[in-house]
């Protein structure tokens, strides 16, 4: 998994069966999803959410990024195009572990 972004002070470790887990937090994922915004619009092409969903070790990255589009503010009149923020709402709730 991805352990190049971890920031002191924004960890969220928990404990599960002796083995700890590491996850991201909202900052961590805020400025890894930014990373991956090419225009810096703050607005992920499928083919962007797709690479950063990869990163963080989905196994299925091309569903993952459907159904953050599915999860995503549905007010945008193009649902190619996602917001960093919901992206990271949707990736907080899938638990990715660092």
């Amino acid at each position: 998994m991805v352990r190049d972004l971890l920031v002191p002070g924004f960890i969220n470790i928990t404990e599960q069966k002796g083995r700890v887990q590491i996850f991201w937090s909202e900052e961590q994922l805020l400025v890894f999803f930014k990373g991956y915004d090419k225009d810096g619009d703050g607005r992920l092409t499928k083919d962007e959410a797709k690479a950063a969903f990869d990163k963080l070790g989905s196994r299925f990255s091309t569903f993952r990024t459907w159904r953050a589009r599915c999860h995503a503010d549905t007010n945008s009149k193009d649902r190619s195009i996602l917001n960093v923020n919901d992206l990271v709402k949707y990736a907080l709730k899938r638990g990715y572990k660092l």
